[in-house]
């Protein structure tokens, strides 16, 4: 009989196990193809491992003689810790609307939360309330088969965003050749070239000079759309402004960046792109990292590999793992700067580190680099080796940061020339920096193009982000530049 109730309750722990990884495949469910590879699989097997030893320990520790019953309250524990997430996006919400001071903690709150149903549960499961015991079960084996409905009843073709019934600027190809790489550089919070020669007095001519000689063409008073990142970005991945006469946002834009690169939405680059036969690939940086959105634009996902962090970071934060992880690296004063955003937050050299060790494509590629320097933190010298320079208005650390941002164009330049020569490349900053007067002043950006001859760039066109994208697919489409906004 002992045994027979064991294997009743082993059955039940392996549904509840399985619980989050299967949310986890229905949440991603449009990438499933890139998560059921050889890492997802270890992953499992890794966490299972895990658990069972972490059961193993807290059944000797206290001396139990039903281990099977510490198993499956580890278990419940494991599932409710992926819940943190989910539970915190409802608390905020709540908080949004009737507690706005309160949002902060929101994180803080769900874990307490989750902290006291696990005691509450684990207590029930160990006095063996025979009422407990019978919602549990009928509670997950409802959760496991519903999940795996989901999971094998979904249809791609119906799950459609609300933003493919929207018109969109089309570029439809006209020309019907082979199409070059693209590589879009967002050099976050880059002033202007002659800005900074005047206020730091100093020359950048040898700088523009070798761009020119390398066919690159800097385009001075630049004025972008708007003067922050998130209506920026996102602006340029709509290909057009996002707000309407009355300032709000318009019916297709109302998905921002970072999110509107998440599975189910299709801004009007990324349509146009794939009418075009492009891929997409995105490398971002610490605040806006490409596997908390969508698996499938991270440039180095493979399948193959048997440990993939952007498939881990994905699937564990839902968890407070992530935060636990981080809110400890602080009490040791751990240097995330140096070990974390450093690395991260170069772009280019993760673009170029990535190029060198893969063989070219077959499909054309358009990638998207946010490089996060000279953006604060500020974290380079202007030879681009590691120093930390504190507070966002560091005029020392920004000097510094801009110098170093300025020789990674060059050695990006260099390796592009080589590797990729009629490449179509673009080093655009998205605002400039945090020390903008005014929000007119905050709107000014470098620009750095080079596209191929026969593609005008006209000195009457304001080349903002925007613009310079539509000019871009103007060009390899053969479409008209009235598209071009003056």
């Amino acid at each position: 009989m002992k045994i027979k109730e064991n294997l009743k309750y082993i059955s039940f722990i392996t549904i509840i196990f399985s619980l989050p990884f299967l949310d986890f495949l229905k949440n991603n469910i449009l990438e499933i193809d890139l998560i059921l590879g050889k890492s997802f699989y270890f992953l499992i097997f890794a966490v299972f491992l895990l658990l069972l030893l972490l059961a193993c320990i807290i059944n000797l520790l206290f001396k139990s003689k039903d281990f099977v019953k510490t198993f499956l309250i580890i278990v419940i524990i494991y599932w409710f810790a992926f819940k943190h997430n989910f539970l915190n996006l409802i608390i905020k919400d709540i908080f949004n609307q009737f507690l706005l001071n309160m949002v902060e903690y929101s994180s803080e709150i769900s874990l307490l939360i989750l902290i006291i149903s696990i005691i509450y549960t684990s207590t029930l499961i160990y006095k063996n309330n025979s009422f407990f015991k019978k919602f549990i079960f009928i509670f997950f084996y409802l959760s496991f088969f519903v999940s795996l409905i989901q999971i094998f009843s979904f249809d791609q073709k119906l799950n459609i965003s609300k933003l493919d019934k929207v018109d969109f600027i089309n570029f439809k190809d006209k020309l019907d050749n082979n199409k070059e790489n693209i590589y879009f550089f967002i050099l976050d919070g880059m002033q202007p070239i002659k800005e900074f020669e005047k206020h730091y007095k100093l020359s950048a001519n040898n700088f523009l000079e070798y761009t020119k000689n390398q066919n690159f063409n800097y385009i001075h008073d630049t004025s972008n759309i708007y003067d922050n990142t998130t209506h920026s970005l996102s602006a340029l991945f709509y290909l057009d402004e996002i707000f309407d006469e009355t300032g709000k946002l318009k019916a297709k834009s109302e998905v921002l960046y970072p999110t509107l690169l998440r599975k189910n939405n299709k801004p009007d680059l990324l349509k146009n792109l794939d009418n075009l036969g492009y891929d997409f690939k995105w490398i971002g940086n610490f605040f806006a990292y490409c596997p908390k959105f969508n698996l499938r634009y991270c440039l180095n996902k493979n399948t193959n590999t048997i440990i993939d962090p952007y498939l881990y970071i994905n699937f564990f934060r839902q968890s407070p793992l992530l935060q636990t992880i981080w809110s400890f690296g602080l009490i040791f004063n751990f240097d995330f700067n140096k070990y974390i955003y450093f690395d991260v937050n170069n772009g280019m050299g993760r673009l170029t580190k990535y190029l060198k060790e893969n063989p070219k494509s077959n499909k054309p590629t358009f990638y998207f680099v946010h490089h996060m320097s000279p953006h604060w933190p500020y974290i380079t010298n202007d030879d681009c080796s590691y120093k930390n320079y504190s507070g966002n208005k560091n005029l020392t650390g920004y000097k510094s940061a801009y110098l170093c941002t300025l020789k990674k164009i060059k050695e990006t330049i260099e390796f592009l020339n080589k590797s990729d020569p009629n490449s179509i490349v673009v080093f655009q900053s998205d605002h400039n920096w945090v020390m903008s007067k005014n929000k007119q002043e905050k709107k000014m950006i470098f620009n750095l193009i080079k596209i191929s001859d026969d593609c005008r760039v006209a000195s009457n066109i304001n080349f903002n982000n925007v613009n310079a994208l539509r000019l871009i697919l103007s060009c390899i489409t053969g479409s008209s530049l009235d598209y071009i906004n003056k």
